[in-house]
């Protein structure tokens, strides 16, 4: 028998997210603050477990604060406050090692 791991819901209807994916990241940024805070962290963290959404819970992320992302994903939102706020040449080393 094999365990398959149970995909988390996304926080936001479909197509909100969509319009995220679609945009560019400076207007991620802007359209992603209308999304209520803790929504957002929880957006982050799922993003974070999506193979495809990397970039844009890093940027989602970045909008947060600390103690929404930790009581959204545990450790792995406190990681990914971290990981949001490291400098850019910093993220790129990480997202490449995510490749290897």
């Amino acid at each position: 028998m094999q365990f398959q791991r149970q995909e988390e819901p996304c926080p936001v209807p479909e197509s909100v997210l969509g319009d995220l994916y679609r945009t560019n990241p400076q207007g991620l940024r802007e359209l992603v603050k209308t999304i209520p805070p803790f929504t957002r962290a929880l957006l982050a963290v799922y993003c974070r477990g999506q193979a495809h959404l990397q970039s844009m819970a890093l940027t989602i992320a970045s909008t947060c604060e600390k103690d929404d992302l930790i009581n959204a994903g545990g450790d792995q939102g406190a990681a990914l406050y971290e990981q949001a706020r490291r400098p850019r040449r910093d993220l790129l080393k990480l997202v490449a090692q995510d490749l290897i």
